[in-house]
């Protein structure tokens, strides 16, 4: 499939991406937000998706969506447990700075041309809490969540997992619906 027809894809499916972006409101990320990490699904479906197997583009595209705004969703909840022992309270970077309602302190902090270093500041501060949790679990429960979430990898499906593991889809199913209890008695979210 070229550029051109996964672009037309994404184009053609954004409104299915704020449709599922409605769905999470109110857990921790702005509707924006959440459209712009289930937009980030959609790219990533529109790289995978082959038309030659018959399958809607947009059957075929909501677990990539549903699945990074999760992700960012659970990205956004460990933020805010450091964030609230680190400080005792929270602080939104959002929040204007001063008498001018334009300026905030992520206006300020964010460098559009340094990607990179916020993404090694999450990973720096989340790191060591992530590896606890999933100490907890057994070998088979973290290759699974590991993959599933895409921890340090691209997220892969339950039906990729499966055929590297070996096993059935609802198998691996069940192996991270157990994994996700455990780690909840740890860390609840």
């Amino acid at each position: 499939m070229e550029q051109k027809d996964r672009d037309q894809l994404v184009e053609q499916n954004m409104g299915f991406v704020v449709t599922t972006a409605r769905q999470y409101v109110g857990r921790g990320l702005s509707l924006d937000d959440l459209v712009s990490e289930g937009s980030v699904g959609l790219v990533k479906a529109a790289g995978k998706y082959d038309p030659a197997r018959g399958v809607h583009f947009a059957s075929f595209a909501a677990p990539y969506i549903r699945r990074q705004i999760e992700k960012a969703l659970q990205q956004e909840s460990p933020e805010r447990r450091v964030e609230s022992r680190n400080n005792g309270e929270h602080r939104s970077l959002d929040a204007p700075l001063g008498a001018k309602p334009n300026v905030s302190l992520l206006s300020i902090l964010v460098d559009g041309n340094a990607p990179e270093t916020d993404g090694r500041a999450y990973s720096a501060l989340h790191e060591e809490a992530v590896e606890k949790v999933l100490q907890t679990l057994n070998e088979r429960e973290q290759q699974v969540v590991v993959a599933y979430y895409g921890l340090g990898q691209e997220p892969l499906t339950m039906q990729e997992i499966a055929q590297e593991m070996g096993l059935r889809r609802e198998r691996v199913r069940q192996i991270r619906d157990r994994a996700v209890r455990r780690m909840r008695k740890v860390w609840p979210l």
